[in-house]
């Protein structure tokens, strides 16, 4: 039997120590208690021997301390301030200022700094309200110490953690974490968490900072209530009590669903007793069922009967086709000696005709030796042919060339010389003109030049402007579809919440049902899995689906027959790309007992605690893959990571999931990349409303990149015809300068004219006379060679026709041979396709021989097979007179009867496994009331103990908190105490301003602005007495003080400080502090009077001058 086993009813008390203290979640009213105000006078007495925080009994000798204090803070472009560092003191630190100069930026840039929000510092509504006006940005730079055992990562960071926060106007911030050297380590929140965590510095504690709003609200606030509001979200008891409000808001609906429950067992068992009834009504069914196996039996051994009657005449047909097997052998021996006579002759022919060849193969050679004897003579006739032509056409080229050599002598004696250096003057001065026309035109083009680079340069730039908005535009088109798929799917999933996961989902999951009703599943699919399962508290949605993931959207099928099933009813109905994903794991109807194997916390839940699971078979199926079992559910990131990663991991647990969908393991931490659940919301109007916004600001965005798209297409439209005008502008001067370059060429290349003298052209004459005779002598010598080659070219052709006749005649005569060797082809050719014929018919004949028996061993093969699957139905051989048909006939009969009883009184596995379902949920429902009973029995213990311990907690604090209160009165001669109700949770404070007349007062309202204030501070000592914050920050403690007051305020926390040399004060003031006591620990900053238009702040140091000088 499943057992559900519940929390472990030993508990810690709880502690303020960090881990203790860092708590999250919504702050509610403490629960009810009851305490007389005899118990608190009784534990006064008690804890009179409190230490007040000695630092020789928590930290030994230690002088300042080693980590967590801020080093130095600076503000640029940050509310007032253009530029402001500081450097802090390790213990007392004074900013001293008048108003509005200042001082109160200071501790909200340490708030906003450290990661607090813009509403914890009551100086602004959002982060970009910080920035100063007429500034887009500004920076906060914080230095923290990181010393000793307790540093922070010192092999990365070094002596300090620098936490850098960036602020834009757009409302964005960012962080960067530096080492002491300045070299970035992380940028993520997540990391700045750690270190906050580690330092134990609690940025939206009211106590460790209390700024000028909360400071004065408090010193003016005359409610009982308010200041007991303070004292618990000061200790983080209220914290505490809003975690006890929520786990018994939990308990109630375990309570409610224990009841809906056992309202259901009466029911369930008359159902029960019912199909069990059914059940047993099946046996009569039984004898029908028995003849049908006998009849099967015969049915067997009648099929073997006929098959052995159908083997006997394919055996008697195999033996006549065998018989005729030697007639189609002798038929095939006659065609083969048909075939060798043809060859034969054919072979003969074919020798005469060789033995011509041979002959006329001994003249081959004489023959080609005459053919090439043949075409050499012609070659040299047609190359001295040649020859004798090209010397005729030089002969008459070289008679034209010397006629136009005389002509050209006539002329030249007969020209006169002319006067050319008027016309030289002229041309030089024309020259000069054109090249510094020249000069302006290329200035002017080198111009244009630049001016076509800067307009292409502009174009470029715009179209990659221009595709950049285009991809933008796509990928807001891409997101606005998918989320109006989203909001379609939601908006249809009003009526029905499968289509949550999808539009098709519906009717896939109708398609399913169908299916198992028409019995094609062995067990019914479960799925979409998100569907089948429901949250006990809506805040862990996220969570959960973060830690499911793809498993909410997908079907678990019980084996591979109902996955193929189930795949093709998904290839008819779901989409392409979103098919759900099909999970095989075996079905079990009980719950997995994993009690000794799941994790155990005694504060946080595993995801198989925050679900509600009415089907065991899904939740073994989540057991079994995702192991829900072992995951825990920490809502807030701070605790998941002090559970998982600084302290010991739980057992059986090495992950954890967060409300906001982060995963935690034990050495690594990683965030969701969503911030809203999908699928387990309950409000979906919500989710609708912010799909639409989302829509609307997408429409918009894609508006402006629209508007954007046509101005670059215009700008680039107009620097476009800008580039086209100036190169045609350009092409134009190029072609000028083209034009004057030519002039110039063409007046600088006119020749002087030069002596007139014939003697080379008489001289060239001389020589075109020489060589005419040359070219007549050689024609004379080529005609006679000529005439000696025609002879000898007949000579060769009269013994190259004498070979040729020869070889005709030798080819004649082997022509009739040629048609004797053709008929031999032909006989050859019909014998053996004589041959091929018989050849084809005794390999049919053979191959139907084999086909037959092939037939024939198939058949006794099956009659093999048929007896083997007799034997197996009945192993004793039965003779059978009967037919197979008739059998079956009489099977089908009787089995139309057992269908008509099994209609009547219901189909017997139908019934039998409704019957052991039903059984077993009444058995899994008895278990569930059961395990739901002891758990909330377990419950109840845990959560009395623990309420018990807080009130025990609550009064230790409020009593620790009042001793240190007295002993801060004592020092002024003051008397009074803390008077805590928890009751009715109220907090008065009660002082006498004389000791010796202890009735003169008890009203805070009868006491001056001084004595009020100085009241103040004593309780929020008395506070910082119970907090472990590395420093603490006081904004204008004093100004409602007279002198008197504010002296001894001074004093009482400057003794406080000194006896706390380990933690860090700075103290915020508008007054003179020039009358204090300067002392080594001291460090005061006096910031300069108010003047907003100045750059970085010159304020001085007061105090330790020498002594920094020293140190450096």
């Amino acid at each position: 039997m499943v057992k559900r086993k519940g929390s472990n009813p030993e508990v810690d008390q709880p502690s303020t120590s960090k881990r203790a203290r860092a708590q999250s979640g919504h702050h509610e009213e403490d629960p009810e208690v009851e305490e007389e105000e005899e118990e608190e006078e009784e534990g006064e007495e008690d804890v009179m021997n409190l230490t007040q925080g000695d630092p020789s009994l928590t930290h030994g000798q230690m002088k300042e301390a080693e980590y967590g204090i801020i080093e130095a803070i600076s503000l640029k472009n940050f509310m007032c301030h253009s530029r402001l560092e500081f450097k802090f003191g390790p213990n007392v630190n004074f900013v001293v200022g008048k108003n509005g100069s200042g001082k109160s930026a200071v501790l909200t840039g340490l708030v906003v700094g450290l990661g607090g929000k813009a509403t914890i510092t009551d100086r602004g509504k959002s982060i970009k309200s910080f920035i100063k006006h007429g500034q887009n940005a500004a920076e906060v730079a914080i230095r923290i110490r990181n010393r000793g055992l307790e540093a922070y990562k010192p092999d990365e960071y070094g002596d300090a953690v620098i936490v850098e926060r960036r602020l834009t106007q757009d409302g964005s911030t960012s962080y960067r974490l530096k080492s002491i050297k300045g070299k970035t380590i992380s940028t993520k929140r997540e990391e700045l968490s750690h270190v906050l965590d580690h330092f134990n510095i609690q940025v939206d504690n009211p106590v460790s900072i209390l700024n000028q709003d909360t400071s004065r609200n408090f010193l003016h606030s005359r409610n009982a209530s308010d200041k007991y509001k303070f004292f618990l979200k000061a200790t983080q008891l209220e914290q505490m009590s809003s975690d006890y409000s929520t786990i018994q808001d939990q308990r109630e609906e375990i309570q409610a669903t224990l009841s809906t429950k056992e309202e259901t067992v009466p029911q369930l068992e008359k159902i029960v007793s019912e199909k069990e009834q059914r059940f047993k009504d099946l046996a009569t069914l039984q004898e029908l069922e028995k003849k049908v196996e006998g009849l099967k039996n015969m049915y067997a051994w009648a099929q073997v009967h006929e098959l052995e009657k159908q083997l006997e005449p394919l055996a008697k047909a195999i033996k006549q086709e065998e018989a005729r097997t030697p007639k189609y052998h002798q038929k095939v021996e006659e065609s083969m000696k048909k075939v060798e006579a043809a060859e034969a002759k054919h072979q003969d022919i074919q020798q005469k005709l060789q033995e011509l060849a041979d002959k006329v193969q001994a003249l081959n050679p004489q023959h080609e030796e005459a053919k090439a004897n043949l075409k050499m003579k012609k070659e040299a006739c047609k190359k001295t042919q040649a020859e004798h032509r090209k010397v005729l056409s030089q002969l008459k080229t070289t008679k034209r060339d010397r006629e136009q050599v005389m002509e050209r002598i006539d002329e030249m004696k007969n020209s006169v010389e002319q006067d050319y250096e008027a016309e030289r003057r002229a041309r030089e001065e024309q020259v000069q003109t054109l090249q510094e026309e020249l000069v302006k035109l290329q200035a002017q083009q080198t111009t244009t030049d630049h001016q076509i680079d800067q307009f292409a340069q502009a174009v470029t730039h715009s179209k990659e402007q221009l595709y950049s908005l285009k991809r933008d535009e796509q990928d807001i088109q891409n997101n606005t579809r998918q989320l109006q798929r989203r909001l379609q799917d939601l908006q249809s999933s009003r009526n029905n919440s499968l289509k949550r996961f999808g539009s098709f989902m519906p009717d896939l999951v109708r398609q399913i049902n169908q299916a198992y009703q028409q019995n094609r599943f062995h067990q019914k699919p479960r799925g979409p899995l998100g569907s089948c399962i429901s949250l006990r508290d809506q805040e862990l949605a996220l969570a959960v689906e973060s830690c499911l993931k793809n498993l909410m959207f997908a079907f678990c099928a019980n084996d591979h027959h109902d996955e193929k099933v189930l795949e093709r009813i998904m290839q008819r109905v779901c989409p392409e790309g979103r098919r759900p994903a099909i999970i095989i794991s075996r079905f079990h109807e009980r719950p997995y007992d994993v009690s000794a194997n799941r994790v155990q916390h005694n504060e946080y839940p595993s995801v198989l605690d925050v679900l509600e699971i009415e089907d065991p078979v899904v939740s073994n199926f989540l057991i079994d893959q995702r192991k829900i079992e072992c995951v825990l559910m920490i809502k807030d990131n701070k605790e998941a990571r002090q559970v998982m990663q600084l302290q010991r991991p739980p057992r059986n647990c090495n992950e954890a999931f967060t409300a906001m969908g982060d995963q935690v393991y034990t050495n690594r931490y990683y965030s969701s990349n969503t911030d809203k659940s999908s699928y387990l919301r309950v409000s979906i109007e919500e989710e609708v409303q912010e799909t639409q916004q989302t829509l609307q600001r997408l429409q918009g965005e894609s508006s402006a990149i629209r508007q954007q798209l046509a101005e670059l297409e215009q700008d680039i439209r107009r620097n476009q015809q800008e580039q086209r005008r100036h190169q045609t502008q350009k092409m134009k001067t190029q072609e000028s300068i083209n034009k004057i370059q030519y002039e110039i060429r063409d007046l600088q290349s006119v020749e002087e004219p030069t002596p007139v003298d014939v003697s080379t052209l008489e001289e060239e004459v001389a020589m075109y006379d020489e060589q005419i005779k040359s070219l007549e002598e050689k024609i004379q010598t080529i005609e006679t060679d000529f005439n000696a080659q025609k002879e000898d070219l007949a000579e060769a052709e009269e013994a190259y026709h004498q070979i040729d006749q020869q070889i005709r005649e030798l080819a004649d005569s082997a022509d009739p041979l040629k048609d004797d060797l053709g008929r031999a082809d032909i006989e050859i050719s019909q014998a053996k396709q004589h041959r091929k014929h018989y050849e084809q018919k005794h390999k049919e004949h053979l191959k139907k021989i084999a086909d037959m028996q092939k037939d024939h061993d198939k058949h006794a093969k099956k009659v093999e097979e048929e007896t083997g699957k007799a034997l197996q139905i009945c192993p004793e051989r039965m003779k059978v007179r009967r037919t197979a048909k008739n059998i079956e006939n009489e099977i089908v009969q009787i089995n139309k009867r057992i269908a008509q009883e099994e209609v009547k009184r219901g189909n017997r596995e139908e019934v039998t496994r409704d019957y052991y379902e039903s059984r077993e949920q009444f058995w899994t429902i008895k278990e569930q009331i059961k395990d739901l009973k002891r758990f909330i029995k377990i419950l109840d213990d845990i959560m009395w103990q623990r309420q018990q311990l807080y009130k025990d907690f609550r009064r230790m604090l409020a009593l620790r908190s009042n001793h240190f209160f007295i002993n801060m009165l004592h020092q002024r001669g003051f008397a009074g105490k803390l008077k805590f109700d928890h009751r009715v949770r109220t907090l008065a404070l009660e002082v006498m301003p004389s000791e010796s007349n202890k009735q003169t007062t008890k009203d805070m309202r009868a006491l001056s602005g001084g004595e009020r204030s100085f009241s103040t501070v004593c309780f929020i000592l008395a506070l910082w007495d119970a907090m472990e914050s590395p420093f603490r920050c006081l904004d204008e403690f004093d100004v409602f003080m007279d002198m008197v007051n504010r002296r001894i305020s001074m004093d009482m926390m400057m003794k406080v400080a000194h006896d706390h040399r380990y933690r860090q004060f700075i103290f915020l003031t508008p007054q003179d502090m020039s009358s204090l006591n300067h002392s080594s620990i001291v460090r005061m900053w006096r910031m300069p009077d108010p003047d907003r238009g100045q750059g970085v702040l010159p304020f001085e140091r007061r105090g330790e001058d020498d002594e920094d000088n020293g140190r450096k």
